[in-house]
């Protein structure tokens, strides 16, 4: 769930309850709607940029690949395209919008010369798509189980920080080169990392199954970690998606199997308050004022509640 920055609209779309189409909520009104898409996408991924515009990643299991640049205040409408197929890349719409979004994404082509997971990047000074091989992602992965789902840029070293599913080690990947310049251990906890970056505390966060963990981006060490969600019965159990509060002191994270959203205190980790809401939450963004909303893992229902003040020794 991505927001724009005065935290009024709130864009959303999980590929098994909307497929191709956008969840959108209204802040001011607390109402929501789907907005259908009709691209034939499988499903989208959302990656906003802190500005009044988002990138929407359209997968097609492989056979093309697009990006989509859209305003919160009108998601409908498409203001920059990216598409990616067997007969090659090209950019379409306004260039400028690149600039307030991200430019680096994860996708699959199912065909030549690439058949493979790959990183797209978008360079809209040079009016050009540029396509990344993974050299270091071979054999020694689980390939059907072991795809990659995440990427952060780190554009000032010409980096990036690439996620594999069920693998607690994050690549720092050359984007020049195209190696693997050092894996960073996480927690061993075995889980999708999904991650993102608090440029002011020159760190990066990333989320490992059960756990929160952030990197010193000095040594790319784990500088502090919780475990978010216990296990139940010798299970692990897997936390929701995180993001950060409009003051960027507190970190929400959604906990399925619990029924609600925890806030971390984001220098500590300590937990500074829970929001009770029922069913199953996944998605989760925080609103002014200690609102949380969230959507159901399953159903993909609204949840909506406030963050109670959880008082240290109690």
């Amino acid at each position: 769930m991505i927001t724009d920055p005065e935290r009024t609209v709130l864009v959303s779309s999980l590929g098994w309850v909307e497929g191709d189409a956008l969840w959108v909520f209204d802040a001011r009104r607390g109402t929501h709607e789907t907005v259908a898409l009709g691209s034939g996408a499988g499903w989208i991924s959302l990656h906003a940029g802190g500005s009044g515009m988002f990138a929407a990643a359209h997968h097609f299991d492989g056979h093309r690949f697009e990006v989509t640049v859209r305003r919160f205040s009108a998601p409908s409408d498409v203001v920059a395209r990216v598409r990616i197929d067997a007969s090659g890349g090209e950019m379409s719409g306004d260039a400028s919008v690149w600039r307030d979004v991200p430019r680096l994404f994860v996708g699959s082509l199912a065909f030549e010369p690439w058949k493979d997971y790959v990183l797209i990047e978008v360079s809209p000074a040079a009016s050009d798509v540029r396509v990344h091989r993974l050299p270091w992602y071979d054999e020694r992965y689980d390939r059907p189980y072991q795809g990659i789902v995440d990427v952060l840029e780190l554009p000032e070293e010409r980096a990036a920080l690439v996620a594999v599913q069920r693998c607690s080690d994050l690549v720092l990947h050359d984007l020049e080169t195209g190696r693997a310049k050092r894996s960073i251990p996480l927690c061993h906890r075995h889980g999708n990392p999904k991650l993102a970056a608090r440029r002011s505390a020159a760190e990066i966060w990333a989320s490992d199954y059960d756990t929160i963990a952030v990197l010193d981006r000095a040594d790319w060490r784990v500088d502090r970690k919780v475990l978010v969600q216990s296990a139940a019965m010798g299970e692990q159990l897997f936390i929701g998606e995180y993001s950060f509060a409009p003051d960027a002191e507190v970190c929400v994270v959604a906990r399925p199997f619990r029924g609600d959203v925890v806030a971390l205190d984001t220098r500590s980790l300590t937990t500074r308050g829970t929001a009770t809401l029922g069913q199953q939450p996944f998605e989760v963004a925080a609103l002014p004022g200690g609102e949380v909303v969230a959507r159901d893992w399953k159903t993909g229902s609204l949840l909506r509640g406030a963050l109670r003040r959880r008082w240290l020794g109690r």
